[in-house]
């Protein structure tokens, strides 16, 4: 497996979290769940003109995107892929809130759905693939498309403040605001707050922070060599261990112990054959 990553600088950099490149000729042909992370990816198959997604408990719903390219907006439920996809590819990690430079208005309706993305970019979805796919170098191949979301960038080059205070808040566990908290603090009327927030992030506020808890269980299971979900569960800040388990297997069809015992990576379960 070939495994690079970039971080570009500002100004791209501060709506981009990371460009990556993966090549793994060895990985089988198997369904592998996507477990929801709240934040918009660009993919950009480089081996075949098509990228898939499966949905259903057992991935029997098929769905084909032309072009070998792609937007994923934020999803708060999980999708199945099809890992020969994964043997050359590239993609985009969009930071939260930063994919709207790239993709306007778009970002909330994107929100749990996967878009071909001509249907944003026009014919210059097409030039991007052809481009990185010009490119003699993993380090090449993400140059060329850090210089074709550079091209994208539009104005305003600024989330706005009171989501960037949000995304703030809801990130620092320390502070543990709720959405009321942040809302207080802002002065805003509830509605302004959510309209604005799910225009920039693609969720609401709420369903936003549930995605970003569960992702903290899944870092808090990655660090520890034995793991207690009571534990767990409490230092992510779930009221009860039934509400743990309750939101666990909406955001990843598995119960806590299913997870562990069949994850490959983080936010990657094989289904099973």
């Amino acid at each position: 497996m070939h495994f690079v990553t970039y971080k570009p600088p500002p100004p791209l950099g501060r709506f981009v979290e990371l460009l990556w490149y993966h090549e793994a000729p060895e990985l089988p042909d198997q369904l592998e769940r996507v477990l929801p992370t709240g934040a918009l990816s660009l993919l950009i198959n480089l081996a075949e003109d098509e990228l898939r997604w499966y949905e259903g408990r057992d991935g029997a719903r098929c769905h084909r995107l032309r072009g070998g390219i792609a937007i994923c907006g934020a999803h708060a439920e999980h999708f199945a892929i099809d890992t020969a996809e994964q043997r050359l590819i590239v993609g985009v990690r969009f930071a939260p809130g930063g994919a709207f430079p790239f993709v306007g208005p778009d970002v909330e309706a994107l929100g749990g759905a996967h878009v071909p993305l001509d249907a944003i970019w026009g014919r210059d979805a097409g030039l991007v693939r052809e481009r990185v796919l010009e490119a003699t170098t993993p380090e090449a191949m993400l140059r060329a498309l850090e210089a074709a979301l550079a091209a994208r960038l539009v104005r305003p080059l600024a989330r706005d403040p009171a989501v960037d205070f949000a995304l703030a808040a809801f990130a620092d566990p320390a502070r543990a605001r709720t959405v009321a908290d942040v809302i207080g603090q802002l002065g805003m009327s509830p509605k302004r707050f959510i309209r604005t927030f799910a225009e920039q992030v693609g969720l609401t506020p709420k369903r936003y922070c549930r995605v970003q808890r569960f992702q903290q269980v899944l870092s808090a299971v990655e660090r520890g060599e034995r793991v207690s979900w009571a534990g767990v569960a409490a230092a992510c800040g779930y009221y009860d261990q039934a509400h743990f388990i309750h939101d666990f297997r909406a955001f990843a069809g598995l119960t806590p112990a299913e997870y562990l015992a069949a994850r490959r990576v983080r936010n990657h379960v094989p289904l099973p054959g």
